[in-house]
């Protein structure tokens, strides 16, 4: 769990035994609803209840949220209610949020108050009196609350966090909060009865789930674990220096361990400290890499730990040299840093053992680091790791394991055999880098371009996870859930370099106006290189369109023609069916499609486009959803050999068109005569062999020609002989 998750924790409950705490005096249950509940003024005639819903879990986690309808006109009678799961949250938001606007119109808050009836002084104290025995009865009777701690990423409903917990008894409430729309890392259960919270805090805690160990605890109140805090601390002050830098690391981990011996303290103290300056300066840069770099980037920053945490000594050995730390790969994505470290304590002590997690994904990317205290154990356990098996046909590349590469298993790790190298220095590993994409340029062996489905996707870690809204946040997820589906239950299917589909488009938005938005993204991610607020294309992703997209390139750019080779829009009619644009008769569905002349232009504009806020007419933005889109490698097959028999067609209809003119030109000077037969369209020539057609467009054209030339000479003939036979008649 991060840092400011553990912050943030710490600042709302406390892990301690609520048995052994006095029951401290509460208000009743209707007061601590009302304590928690927001009365909202000045809304719009038209603000729903899922509108202010979505508004407040921007900011909070809610409970729920209501706004009151006026039976007769069925809309909103201006004010409603909203609850929070905590009650520290209700001032704040208050504070906060007081004169934001919600549909356009600035609202009012504050606490909402149940009523009170005025009575008499006896009613008073006897009514305070019964609500003192039945908020003590309501103290007793309260449905214990827990706190699951480091829960995995996978989990993000309560739904989920309430399967975990089923089989001990009825879970009446679970909550997972959120910041701005970000996952914390934990979440609320509240079971029916103590004994069943007892059993699910001894069957839930330590347990193993996608890859994470989760932690139950009874939660309390803020100003209880305060307190309780104070004491801690009094007693700390009590023990030694080494005891409080111990405590203090190993909280700042997230993984107290009292359990520690005098005998490995000193040994426990430096692991510590190793631990956190590495994972302080270095190890949220290794989790930025990119699959298949990542393999060897990643390595560069235990270089980087060794420049900024090595002692002034120049004799001691640093923490974090290269020199005692290896790099893993082939890790199964269900190993936790602690099943690491045991694995490899077999050869000799750790200083640490990581699991590398890609911070696109929060889950881990299959790699990690070792780190040992002595480098003789170090270099024997690098001597005797098996080298990965080469293939004896190139370019071909097996994915069954040599079985006999590790016969002991000292180096296997869940079926997987690990592949395990020296930590290189961050110069070597560029290099490593750039090199391995050069190889891989125009190699890919992903034919079907699955690498393409994370474009598009937004990880939690991404700025611009923070300003999407839940039913933004939820399309998106349903989304890439459906595309991962389709294209593994399909293997026909593939990605597109070239094609992007664009969804929650304005429906006001024509295919004019989306090709113009597919221009300025283009020119829009330049700038934004340029002025350094986002990082360029890559060697490699510039180098994946390989000489087709070069081509196409060059073809543009002697055509004159634009980057933008095609944007659609669908239509639909009355009754859901599909129609043309050109129609007019039709509403946009809110989606459509792009197309680029190349893979270059197509990243620069999904980058660009995805989560680019667009006004509607009326005033309302949408976010749009950018991927590479899905086709079907056989239909697109027939369409490139349709067009390419389309374009012969055209270039042979060229040509015949051209010898049939020829042909009507020369038609003219055809005499009429046992020379020629109209019937078959053929001259016989001098030899008297037919000329006629030649199914060659441009050998007839000449064949004609010829023809032609040969007429005119027997025309002029004919003349001569008919001038001297008129003259020897007037002679």
């Amino acid at each position: 769990m991060a840092k400011k998750d553990l912050k943030r924790l710490a600042a709302e409950v406390a892990i301690v035994n609520p048995e052994s705490d006095p029951v401290a005096d509460r208000p009743s249950k209707k007061a601590r609803i009302d304590s928690r509940s927001l009365f909202v003024r000045g809304l719009a005639a038209h603000t729903t209840t899922e509108t202010l819903t979505d508004f407040f879990s921007q900011h909070f986690p809610v409970k729920h949220a209501t706004v009151v309808i006026d039976p007769q006109t069925k809309s909103s009678r201006g004010y409603g209610f909203v609850t929070f799961t905590d009650g520290e949250d209700t001032q704040s938001a208050k504070e906060q949020l007081q004169g934001h606007k919600v549909d356009g119109r600035p609202i009012s808050l504050d606490i909402a108050e149940s009523r009170h009836r005025q009575a008499g002084a006896a009613a008073d104290n006897a009514a305070a009196k019964k609500e003192d025995r039945r908020a003590a009865l309501a103290e007793a009777r309260k449905a214990p609350k827990l706190i699951v701690r480091n829960l995995p990423w996978s989990i993000k409903h309560s739904d989920q966090l309430s399967a975990l917990f089923r089989s001990y008894g009825l879970v009446k409430y679970a909550d997972i909060p959120q910041s701005k729309g970000k996952l914390s890392g934990f979440g609320f259960v509240t079971m029916r009865g103590r004994k069943n919270a007892q059993a699910a805090i001894k069957g839930v805690n330590g347990k193993v789930v996608d890859g994470r160990t989760v932690s139950v605890d009874w939660a309390v109140s803020k100003d209880e674990w305060q307190k309780h805090e104070k004491k801690g601390a009094e007693e700390r002050e009590e023990t030694d220096d080494d005891d409080n830098d111990d405590s203090a690391s190993n909280e700042e981990d997230g993984e107290v361990d009292n359990a520690h011996t005098e005998e490995n303290k000193d040994e426990d103290e430096e692991e510590n400290e190793d631990l956190r300056n590495f994972m302080k300066n270095h190890m949220e840069n290794l989790e930025d890499e990119d699959s298949d770099e990542e393999d060897d980037e990643a390595q560069s920053d235990e270089d980087d730990a060794a420049s900024k945490d090595a002692p002034v000594s120049s004799t001691k050995l640093r923490t974090t040299d290269n020199r005692t730390t290896l790099f893993i790969r082939n890790l199964p994505f269900s190993t936790t840093d602690t099943e690491l470290k045991a694995h490899f304590e077999q050869f000799g002590r750790i200083r640490y053992a990581r699991v590398v997690y890609d911070r696109a994904t929060d889950r881990p990317a299959g790699t990690g680091f070792v780190c040992f205290v002595n480098e003789d154990e170090f270099k024997t356990c690098l001597k005797g790791a098996p080298r990965p098996q080469q293939s004896t046909i190139p370019n071909k590349k097996s994915i069954l394991q040599n079985e006999t590469a590790d016969e002991a298993g000292k180096y296997t790790i869940d079926g997987r055999v690990l592949q395990v190298s020296q930590a290189v220095s961050k110069d070597e590993a560029s290099r490593l880098a750039e090199s391995g994409a050069v190889a891989r340029e125009g190699k890919h062996q992903d034919k079907r371009r699955l690498y393409l489905l994370a474009e598009g996707v937004i990880p939690n870690s991404s700025p611009m996870s923070n300003i999407l809204a839940p039913s933004e946040v939820k399309i998106r997820e349903q989304s890439a859930a459906q595309r991962k589906k389709l294209i593994q239950s399909n293997p026909s299917l593939h990605i597109s370099l070239t094609r992007l589909a664009v969804r929650n488009i304005p429906r006001d938005l024509d295919s004019k106006g989306l090709k113009a938005l597919a221009r300025e993204a283009v020119v829009g991610f330049a700038s934004d290189v340029k002025a350094e607020r986002r990082q360029p294309l890559s060697k490699e992703e510039n180098a994946r369109g390989g000489e087709e997209d070069k081509e196409a390139e060059r073809r543009r750019k002697e055509k004159g023609k634009g980057i933008v080779k095609q944007t659609k829009i669908m239509f639909e009619n009355k009754e859901g069916s599909k129609v043309a644009e050109v129609d007019g008769a039709g509403k946009s569905r809110g989606y459509g499609f792009i197309e680029y002349t190349s893979h270059r232009w197509a990243l620069m504009g999904l980058r660009w486009l995805n989560g680019h806020a667009v006004k509607s007419d009326n005033g309302k933005t949408q976010r749009l959803i950018v991927e590479f889109a899905i086709e079907n490698a056989q239909v697109v097959a027939r369409r490139k050999e349709l067009q390419a028999k389309t374009k012969s067609y055209q270039l042979v209809g060229v040509k015949e068109k051209t010898a049939e003119n020829e042909a009507k030109a020369s038609s003219k000077f055809m005499p009429k005569g046992k020379d020629f037969s109209v019937s078959r369209g053929k001259w016989q020539g001098r030899n008297g062999k037919s000329v006629g057609k030649s199914d060659d467009p441009v050998k007839a054209a000449s064949q004609n020609a010829a023809v032609k030339g040969e007429l005119q000479q027997k025309m002029i003939a004919r003349k001569r002989m008919t001038r001297k036979k008129k003259a020897k008649g007037r002679d």
